[in-house]
């Protein structure tokens, strides 16, 4: 009980912070505010596809973890276009055997920023490309990909934001068993 009320009392504590500070307090269109930016993230990274065709067979797909980057620009208040690269790793077990792989996903994505204040939500969409490498795999296999997803930006200062993300890739060809479902967290910079 006094664990629920402290966690209570931080958080509104961090919101009040956030809300009342006069460093923090910018114009709200200047958040939304035309530019470049960047922005780096954890990400966790789950495989439905190959985890339901390896559960028909006895076998598991572990969890991923991750590394994702991007840069972007924000065309209009509501709009912005990035380039994203992300690197999960993970691992099959099959038959008392582990095999590990990575997954990269390149895409080109389009933003749309549903709010322009301290709080940005928004729904994504992109392409470009998804390649697997496996444990003694001499070249990996690659395909076309697509990205959606959604998220919010948290402005902490005019410049710094926090940003969590999840999306949904969806694959092509030689590695369409490899769909992946990306949940991030991460800062990000705007110039």
């Amino acid at each position: 009980m006094y664990g629920k009320r402290i966690g209570l009392g931080a958080w509104l504590a961090c919101l009040t912070f956030v809300t009342a500070s006069p460093a923090l307090g910018q114009a709200q269109d200047d958040f939304a505010r035309n530019g470049a930016y960047l922005g780096l993230a954890g990400s966790v990274g789950i495989f439905p596809e190959a985890e339901d065709d390896l559960d028909d067979v006895g076998g598991d797909v572990d969890t991923g973890l991750g590394l994702n980057a991007r840069a972007g620009y924000r065309v209009h208040p509501h709009f912005a276009a990035e380039a994203e690269f992300e690197w999960v790793h993970s691992s099959i077990e099959f038959a008392g055997a582990d095999v590990d792989f990575d997954t990269f996903v390149g895409t080109v994505n389009g933003k749309g920023f549903l709010l322009t204040g301290r709080f940005q939500p928004f729904a994504m969409i992109g392409i470009g490309g998804l390649g697997v490498d496996g444990e003694g795999d001499s070249g990996g296999d690659e395909g076309f990909a697509a990205r959606f997803g959604g998220g919010i930006d948290i402005y902490i200062t005019r410049n710094f934001y926090g940003a969590l993300d999840a999306s949904y890739v969806l694959p092509t060809g030689d590695v369409d068993d490899f769909d992946l479902v990306s949940i991030g967290w991460g800062f990000g910079y705007r110039f």
